[in-house]
């Protein structure tokens, strides 16, 4: 069988990093890319498949503090709302609890360290997600069959 075509349309950055829709989107061309089942391609209209949608604010909280009440580990949240746009054009929208997560980083009296070490872990969440993404359009395309229909008694 072919593999199914999909494509991601721009996501709107509601974070304050300007480059995180980047990171994302070449997270999901990884991962759409190293499924059999998948191919991405560049453009929407020869996709079956069209991701759209958004990355939502960051939840960052300050997670523990050193004796001089500074932070010395933050938790990040990235969050996604995101919609699956089908070839017949019904839309499908991906349960938002799924496209959730939250990690961990150090902080550093460096500014530059702990920028860095905020990179790693969106990248990191990046990743995550986008295997998720992944997951879900496979379920979309071969949904798992309801117990009982495939002669379960």
């Amino acid at each position: 069988p072919q593999a199914t075509r999909v494509a991601v349309v721009a996501l709107r950055n509601d974070s304050p990093e300007p480059w995180l829709d980047r990171i994302l989107t070449d997270a999901m061309r990884r991962e759409i890319s190293a499924r059999g089942s998948l191919d991405f391609v560049d453009d929407p209209v020869r996709a079956d498949l069209v991701i759209r949608g958004r990355i939502r604010p960051l939840n960052v909280l300050s997670k523990s503090f050193s004796r001089f009440v500074a932070a010395l580990e933050y938790s990040l949240t990235l969050q996604l709302d995101l919609e699956v746009v089908r070839a017949k054009g019904d839309i499908v929208r991906l349960d938002p609890r799924m496209l959730s997560e939250t990690d961990v980083y150090l902080a550093s009296a460096d500014i530059e360290v702990t920028r860095s070490n905020r990179l790693e872990v969106l990248r990191r969440l990046s990743d995550l997600l986008a295997s998720r993404v992944a997951d879900s359009l496979e379920l979309i395309e071969q949904p798992i069959p309801e117990s009982g229909a495939e002669g379960d008694g």
